[in-house]
């Protein structure tokens, strides 16, 4: 039992120190879009004054057996990740022409904790 219960810290801690992962893109069609990774599949696009979120990503394969992943956003803009190029597209909702972004920089989020609330003495 004890081993069960430090074997499962053990796997809090290691996931806990991942914040999130950073890939900002720029597309001919929407520049400066910065794509964020968090735990859990959850994902946000911004550009500008815009704001999305995404829950999941669909991993499959194409015809010749070359996997890539989409991303729905809220919005129905689909973001396609080959990752062995390290390629990306996004598809508009409504349009079924692809968007080819190219990769301007990827960083890792600091990690933040936040102030414990202490309830005031009454």
């Amino acid at each position: 039992m004890k081993l069960i219960l430090f074997i499962s810290l053990l796997g809090f801690i290691q996931s806990s120190a991942f914040a999130a992962t950073a890939t900002k893109l720029s597309c001919p069609m929407r520049e400066n879009v910065v794509i964020s990774r968090f735990s859990h599949n959850l994902s946000t696009m911004k550009w500008d004054d815009h704001f999305l979120v995404a829950s999941g990503v669909k991993k499959t394969k194409t015809r010749n057996d070359v996997p890539f992943r989409v991303t729905s956003f809220q919005n129905g803009d689909d973001l396609v990740f080959f990752p062995e190029k390290q390629q990306y597209y996004l598809f508009y909702s409504g349009n079924p022409n692809p968007d080819r972004c190219t990769i301007q920089s990827t960083s890792t989020y600091e990690i933040t904790q936040l102030p414990r609330y202490e309830k005031p003495d009454t």
